[in-house]
């Protein structure tokens, strides 16, 4: 089932982006007059949607366009199949219209402080794992997030690889930096799926005012009321915050009689203590909780 999906631009609204085996689908695939921002360091804008069409502009990262509707021709680039789109934008005081392939644009964008931060995906790959006697290849996907200065200049890049044959939506926010030593702001992603079982993850990253650095990942899953896992940060100046630590509170519970009317839990706790030195984390320590029943309605 497609889906309409939704952008606007410098704001912490959640979007969809639609995923499959073969191709990335931008949040642009069935709307028009959505106002997005290049994501690479330079995008070339063609008279036609094609590699061969006759070069129009080059923009830079951070640069606004205004999508105007997605084409049915693809083209394939560092492994991702991906549509072209017709733009317009504004050059030299110029309003103009051109087309640019989708993976120049990025999937979300957060602004705070002056600095604006976005996301890209940039190739998709497959890699070999061996993991209890069998080997496969799953797909992997590196993914960017980019801080960029008002001036449309590059401050810094992290790139982190991971799965997403089964994650269907984005979302991105900006937070301040709660505590943490020579962290000015916290940029936060999140990939989920739209099934049952399909982990949402969420991928934390410090800002210095010079450097992006990587925080602690979390997740959350369930299933229809059979089992869920939680898990949540508690940074320096939040309530039971500690200081240069931040600490993941994990949760898990597992329904106990799916027979029985009353939503019995069985429910396990544990807290895991990361520290933090201005740069890096580190896990120090663990503390488990003694299991407990909860009844849930």
């Amino acid at each position: 089932m497609k889906k309409i999906v939704f952008f606007l631009f410098y704001t912490n609204l959640i979007f969809s982006q639609e995923l499959s085996s073969e191709n990335f689908y931008w949040p642009f695939y069935h709307s028009q007059n959505i106002e997005s921002v290049i994501g690479v360091k330079k995008c070339y804008i063609r008279q036609e949607p094609s590699l061969n069409g006759k070069l129009l502009d080059s923009l830079s990262i951070g640069y606004k366009v205004n999508v105007l509707e997605n084409t049915t021709k693809t083209t394939t680039i560092n492994g991702l199949n991906l549509s072209w789109v017709e733009i317009e934008y504004i050059y030299n005081s110029e309003i103009k219209k051109g087309f640019l392939w989708k993976g120049c644009l990025a999937l979300g964008v957060s602004k705070r402080n002056g600095v604006v931060f976005l996301t890209t995906i940039d190739s998709k790959f497959t890699k070999k794992i061996k993991e209890g006697g069998f080997e496969y290849s799953p797909h992997f996907c590196n993914i960017s997030v980019k801080a960029v200065n008002q001036n449309y200049k590059l401050l810094d890049t992290f790139t982190i690889a991971k799965q997403l044959d089964e994650s269907m939506f984005f979302e991105n926010s900006t937070i301040n930096g709660w505590g943490l030593k020579n962290v000015n702001s916290i940029y936060r992603i999140s990939l989920s799926g739209e099934a049952c079982g399909i982990p949402t993850y969420h991928y934390y990253f410090g800002w210095t005012g010079k450097k992006i650095l990587l925080l602690p990942q979390k997740y959350q899953v369930g299933d229809a009321g059979i089992f869920y896992h939680t898990e949540e940060f508690i940074f320096p100046n939040e309530k039971k915050g500690e200081q240069n630590t931040i600490i993941k509170q994990i949760i898990e519970a597992e329904i106990i009689d799916e027979n029985i009317a009353d939503n019995k839990f069985l429910v396990k706790k544990e807290l895991e203590y990361y520290s933090w030195n201005g740069m890096t984390f580190k896990l120090i320590k663990t503390k488990k909780i003694k299991p407990y029943i909860q009844i849930e309605n």
